[in-house]
């Protein structure tokens, strides 16, 4: 199961210092769950904890995802950097959301978007995706993110049955990567998750490593067919607003009405100061409540169901976080003096720009100790005797050998332990990084 990792620096400076941390940089770890562990080189498993993935909070039944800005506090030492902080957690983030698509409607949203200089997120249609790949190619190219919204959006195929639910996932997973060259962990359940999913589903799903979005505001756009602009903007409008709003709009066949009201919508936003950003696989879903009694008569998620679509996953590394290896990379070795760490191609990757190693397998060769409360999904890295980093799991808990798989942005990390990198070559043929003794 993938489990997307806050940055919480306790000790020392922030791990990621100067203005607003980019997504990419999010410390990021593979996760499930267990105890406390530590050690110089491997973790040391203490105790086993149990414990039920993919579970939602028991609260508000629309649960807040906390910003970027909020899973990243650092300990502020200086009084600009305390200051930065405070800006970056009274920021207002909104994610906006489009489901059904693609269709011609995306076109004239997608103009709309770039025209107002906003990113947003599509939720598609695998079989959409495959009649319209030109309008995915588009979404994509114009820095939009996707996710998927399983293949037909027939409710009682896919509530009636895990295993074509899960058919579908992968289907639509597969026509994602197979037009656009990418894969997403995004995922949003036709219909939402309540009362259609059970916690079987939440977990099968997690366990896959698929982080399922649902909404803090529905835009009513989709309450009956044709539901005109002013309506869906006077919806809008009604909403409760909050510091992170997920708002669920439109764009598939019959929403033309959605893409009139949008320039008003993004205008509302606008004045209420939010920030328009894309969902990542960074960003804690929001999910609704498992409700009491489900709208659906079906058995309860088998083993082998939810083992199919977690074998799916595993193909694709996406247990490993690392993902899948280059087939002709040539390893990755790091200098720092005479010492010599050498990677293989399956223990490192280049992503949005960032080097990303084995947080452990780093940590243990620099000689720092690393400490795991896998109950809380907590890892603490310790050099010198101070504490460096401390990451925390949103879902809360993991095993050690996905911690052990844990990847993190190499330059930014080795900052955080007081190493610097003086000298880089990558190419196709040579990977090298040397460091400050």
């Amino acid at each position: 199961m993938v489990v997307w990792f806050g940055l919480f620096g306790l000790g020392g400076p922030a791990l990621y210092s100067g203005d607003a941390a980019s997504e990419r940089e999010v410390v990021q770890a593979s996760a499930g769950m267990g105890p406390i562990a530590e050690s110089g080189a491997k973790p040391v498993l203490i105790e086993q904890i149990s414990y039920e993935p993919g579970k939602p909070s028991e609260g508000d039944a629309f649960p807040e995802a906390a910003s970027l800005s909020e899973n990243n506090k650092a300990a502020a030492a200086p009084q600009e950097q305390e200051q930065k902080q405070n800006q970056k957690q009274n920021e207002k983030l909104l994610y906006l959301t489009f489901d059904d698509g693609p269709s011609e409607n995306t076109k004239q949203v997608l103009d709309i978007l770039k025209r107002e200089g906003i990113a947003a997120t599509f939720f598609v249609l695998g079989e959409q995706v495959l009649k319209q790949p030109e309008i995915a190619k588009r979404i994509v190219a114009e820095g939009h993110a996707i996710g998927n919204h399983t293949f037909n959006h027939k409710y009682d195929r896919l509530y009636g049955s895990f295993a074509e639910f899960a058919g579908q996932v992968m289907k639509t997973d597969e026509a994602i990567y197979k037009t656009l060259g990418i894969r997403t962990t995004l995922f949003r359940a036709p219909g939402g998750t309540y009362s259609n999913f059970d916690q079987g589903y939440f977990d099968a799903m997690a366990e896959a490593g698929y982080q399922v979005h649902d909404w803090n505001v529905d835009s009513g756009d989709s309450k009956r067919v044709g539901v005109p602009a002013a309506e869906i903007l006077s919806t809008i409008k009604k909403s409760k607003l909050a510091a992170t709003l997920n708002v669920l709009l439109h764009d598939g066949k019959g929403h033309a009405e959605s893409v009139k009201a949008l320039p008003a919508i993004l205008k509302y936003y606008k004045s209420k100061g939010y920030t328009f950003v894309p969902l990542t696989d960074q960003v804690k879903p929001i999910q609704f409540n498992v409700a009491k009694q489900l709208k659906w008569d079906r058995a309860k998620v088998s083993k082998p169901e939810k083992q199919s679509l977690i074998a799916f996953s595993e193909k694709l590394g996406r247990n490993s976080l690392l993902g899948q290896a280059e087939p002709n990379a040539p390893s990755l070795i790091l200098h720092r003096g005479e010492q010599r760490l050498e990677l293989s191609k399956e223990e490192y990757r280049l992503r949005n720009g960032s080097i990303e190693v084995p947080l452990l397998k780093l940590s243990e060769w620099v000689g720092g100790i690393t400490k795991l409360d896998l109950e809380h999904g907590i890892i603490e890295a310790y050099y010198d005797g101070n504490q460096v980093l401390k990451l925390s799991s949103q879902t809360g808990k993991m095993t050690v050998e996905q911690s052990e798989r844990m990847a993190v942005p190499v330059r930014a990390t080795l900052e955080k332990f007081g190493i610097i990198i003086t000298s880089v070559v990558y190419n196709d043929q040579q990977r090298e990084i040397w460091l400050s003794a």
